[in-house]
């Protein structure tokens, strides 16, 4: 792992999260461009058009690459074979930041462990964060070689430094041809379009996108989405993540397929017009791509999302979308032109927001470095969904507050602050469920960074003590603050609240296991190799006799996430991985933890205690399993469903098979599928052991 610099060490920091300075102003866009970019405002004469029209090539480019990167979890993908044959076949505007700053910070008496973030001097036009590349852009020409000095060039006068072979006429030509036929030959087979679906199906494909498709922070508008003006690329990826969710023979190869073409679509479409990536529509199919693609199951796509990770955040910086949007138009006084702007400008702040996710979420999804800073976020929290689901202006306004005004908003960094800063905790009140989420994945991405600074090489040496560990666990308390208890989820009868409760308090289960010290660094280790990598596993060892409470602490929140998945599951395309993570931890912990003593056992603990029980806080289960977790014992009968007793000789072997039970449930993301063969993998393993 790369050490962070000092600048990123800071960054990373909670000290980190301070308000903005009096007299910014957020950056305003102005983009020249016949195409309908993210600047554009509706046209107050009209209702909200959710997209303007964009050109899409038809057909794709023959002069395109793939820049995919490999990822850190494609070994998954090893059993899957690739098929390079792609066939159909039968199958209000926010309010400025310096508004919502806190009196209490004035810039000039900022403590020492903070800064202010780079994002707090950017230029107001976005044109001019361009500077280094200023100037007309070419028009487009056929490629071609400019000639490289004179005709006659005498090879003796060029002389040679080096006593190097020198190239021959013939190697000259092979480099001549391999050129031409690079770059002229079609870079991917045609495409076999007779069974692409009817226009029914498509349709059934995108309603059950709009049913299922459930992103704590969701970015297309549904009451103004019109299939007919959208951009092709951005349907399709509807399509075919909607095409998940059908009963229909096939599904899950067609939406493959389909993803398949966007991903080829829109590396031709940036091929043939580069300023397409400042538009909103490519950005939204980007971005549903990128997590269809971690989720599907589908080495390729698997490989590409992480690469378009980081484009996808480069543009959405360059043009600002991490910023407050400022309309340039005037708004008409009445309701109708009121909606339509508030819809453009809250549509462009929650495709930040859930860019700024879909980043955060990869340092406890793939244990990796996010690719944009905090600092970046100049952005108040989502508004209520209620209003954003409103199916027309008066529903809309009917649901704006009368005690505030159209752009009454919760500004996001003084919202992290108040996780720790008690005088703001009693001003700013969080309860809406977006609001949480993006709290909970920011705390969770800080957590992370902490990680990474324990594994710098510098830790060990430099003068300075700093208190990582007490950072930790102060982030740890905060998330806990957020958690909602297994008895409490079996009572909420709402659905979308459930959902958004399920999934917040899974990851908060799954960040305990990143707070576990290097557990999530070794443990990867481990299941790639079938529990073979002797580094890894002694590694295991030593970390089981480091610190028994942390060992069954670890127990605890696995057993949590099992229980959450195997009684909530909302078909998420990230539930495969945290049940992925929490049978592997709980594997870990069956081979670590002592098997009772059953001569021991006395009376009053020959009850078993179940770490996934729905217990209520403060009732005799709940005491006794947090007395187990702080003092342990070697009498006390610990288990979970399908694993009676922790730390017997069969259940590290039932551990494993209760997660792959539970992931052969998951059937709407392929990625399950790829758990269970990594899982069954090291079951085989663990029963020749046996």
């Amino acid at each position: 792992m790369q050490s962070a610099s000092a600048a990123e060490l800071w960054e990373t920091s909670i000290a980190q999260v301070m308000p903005n300075p009096p007299g910014f102003t957020p950056q305003s866009l102005n983009w020249a461009s016949g195409t309908r970019q993210l600047t554009s405002d509706p046209s107050p004469q009209h209702t909200a058009d959710p997209f303007g029209n964009l050109g899409v090539p038809g057909v794709f480019s023959d002069d395109v690459f793939n820049s995919c990167e490999e990822h850190d979890l494609d070994w998954i993908f090893q059993n899957i074979t690739e098929d390079d044959e792609m066939n159909f076949n039968g199958v209000t505007a926010d309010r400025s930041v310096h508004e919502c700053f806190d009196p209490a910070l004035k810039f000039g008496e900022t403590p020492l462990n903070a800064q202010q973030p780079a994002s707090t001097y950017q230029e107001n036009d976005a044109n001019k964060e361009s500077w280094l590349l200023d100037g007309a852009t070419p028009p487009e020409r056929p490629l071609a070689f400019p000639r490289l000095g004179g005709e006659r060039v005498d090879q003796l006068s060029l002389g040679s430094h080096c006593q190097l072979e020198r190239l021959t006429e013939a190697d000259r030509k092979q480099v001549q041809q391999f050129i031409k036929l690079s770059l002229e030959r079609p870079l991917w087979k045609s495409i076999t379009m007779e069974c692409f679906p009817s226009k029914e199906k498509l349709d059934h494909c995108i309603d059950l996108f709009f049913i299922n498709w459930r992103p704590a922070v969701n970015f297309i508008h549904r009451p103004t989405f019109n299939p007919n003006s959208t951009p092709e690329i951005l349907v399709l990826a509807i399509a075919s993540i909607g095409a998940r969710f059908t009963r229909l023979s096939g599904a899950a190869q067609f939406a493959t397929t389909l993803a398949e073409v966007v991903r080829r679509l829109s590396l031709s479409a940036v091929e043939r017009d580069p300023d397409i990536t400042k538009t909103e529509p490519y950005l939204t199919a980007q971005l549903l791509l990128g997590v269809y693609g971690y989720c599907s199951g589908d080495k390729t796509l698997f490989n590409y999302s992480e690469s378009l990770r980081s484009s996808l955040v480069r543009h959405a910086r360059n043009i600002g979308l991490f910023s407050p949007h400022r309309a340039t138009r005037p708004i008409e006084n009445n309701t109708q032109a009121q909606w339509a702007a508030w819809i453009n400008a809250e549509r462009r702040k929650r495709l930040g927001w859930a860019i700024y996710e879909f980043d955060a979420s990869v340092s406890f999804l793939h244990n990796r470095r996010p690719t944009m800073s905090v600092g970046d976020i100049l952005l108040s929290l989502p508004e209520d969904a209620a209003r954003w689901e409103a199916t027309s202006a008066h529903a809309w306004m009917a649901l704006v507050p009368q005690r505030s005004t159209l752009d009454d908003a919760i500004n996001f960094r003084i919202a992290a602050r108040s996780c720790f800063d008690t005088k703001l905790a009693i001003t700013i009140e969080l309860q809406d469920p977006q609001h949480l989420h993006l709290i909970v994945i920011t705390l969770a991405r800080f957590l992370w960074s902490v990680k990474e600074l324990q594994a710098s090489p510098l830790m060990d040496v430099v003068p300075e003590q700093w208190p990582l560990v007490a950072h930790k666990i102060n982030l740890l308390h905060a998330l806990d603050h957020y958690s909602v208890p297994l008895s409490t989820l079996r009572g909420i009868s709402d659905d979308k609240e459930l959902a958004r409760q399920v999934e917040r308090t899974s990851i908060i289960h799954i960040c305990h296991l990143y707070g576990a010290n290097d557990l999530m660094d070794w443990l990867p280790a481990l299941l790639r190799t079938s529990g073979l990598n002797k580094a890894a596993k002694e590694r295991m060892k030593i970390w089981g006799e480091e610190d028994p409470v942390r060992l069954r602490k670890v127990a605890y929140h696995s057993a949590q996430v099992m229980a959450i998945s195997r009684d909530f599951p909302f078909n998420g395309p990230y539930e495969p991985f945290h049940v992925f993570y929490a049978g592997a931890a709980l594997w870990c912990v069956a081979s670590l933890l002592a098997e009772p003593q059953e001569d021991e056992v006395h009376h009053d603990d020959q009850r078993p205690i179940f770490l996934d029980r729905h217990a209520t806080a403060g009732d005799v289960h709940h005491l006794r399993m947090l007395k187990w977790i702080q003092e342990g014992g070697n009498n006390a009968v610990v288990g979970i469903y399908g694993v009676p007793v922790l730390g017997s000789r069969s259940s590290r072997m039932q551990a494993l098979e209760e997660t792959i039970r539970i992931l052969q449930n998951m059937r709407s993301w392929d990625l399950s599928t790829a758990f269970v063969n990594v899982l069954r993998q090291l079951l085989n393993a663990e029963s020749a052991y046996e």
